[in-house]
């Protein structure tokens, strides 16, 4: 008995290869997904859609993309990072500070009283930005609300020290190097701190990703 061979069309054979190889991808970047891995795609959209509740979206994206550390689509994650961004930042300036007092650089007694009065400010705020960060590597589901609090607590009062550093430089010329390079670097630690405390407080009224 003769078999009957039915030739496929050239262009149908390419079109069901194309089909076949989007539901191979699509499966595979749902198991992804489901094993906790994601793209880089995945993990900028998820930056960009978090730090919206921050009060400079641009200097979050910008600081928590280049963030060196393991980070998933995952709220707790992202804060963390936020939080250590902050902290490399912060410790970054009190070095300098002191640095800068130490070698007596020229300054007016006036910028000299300042930077003496922020570099406790620096201290406290970097002895507080690490016991948030201690705390949210420890999180527990039945003390989940008391840990974000003392996270919440301890992020203001780090804020705080860098506003009341920034106000020790107030009435002072600005056109002073000093005063200048101080602002300039503790406004930039400000806009951290306050974009992690944003994300915490977030994190903090939904638990999303814990």
């Amino acid at each position: 008995m003769s078999r009957v061979r039915i030739a496929m069309d050239p262009s149908a054979t390419h079109f069901a290869v194309i089909v076949i190889a989007v539901i191979l991808a699509s499966a595979a970047a749902t198991n992804q997904k489901a094993n906790g891995l994601y793209s880089h795609e995945d993990i900028a959209e998820f930056i960009k859609t978090s730090c919206n509740v921050t009060l400079y979206p641009q200097v979050c994206v910008s600081s928590l993309s280049s963030y060196p550390g393991s980070l998933k689509a995952k709220q707790s994650d992202l804060v963390k990072a936020a939080v250590t961004v902050s902290l490399l930042n912060a410790r970054n300036v009190s070095v300098w500070a002191a640095g800068l007092k130490a070698r007596k650089a020229t300054m007016s007694k006036s910028e000299s009283t300042a930077l003496k009065d922020c570099i406790g400010n620096f201290k406290d705020a970097t002895y507080e930005i690490s016991g948030s960060l201690a705390e949210l590597k420890h999180l527990k589901p039945n003390t989940f609300q008391f840990q974000m609090g003392n996270v919440q607590t301890w992020m203001s009062a780090a804020l705080t020290d860098q506003d009341s550093c920034l106000n020790g430089f107030q009435d002072l010329d600005t056109s002073g190097k000093v005063t200048g390079t101080v602002t300039g670097r503790v406004q930039n630690v400000c806009k951290l701190i306050s974009n992690a405390l944003a994300l915490i407080n977030t994190f903090a009224a939904t638990g999303a990703g814990y």
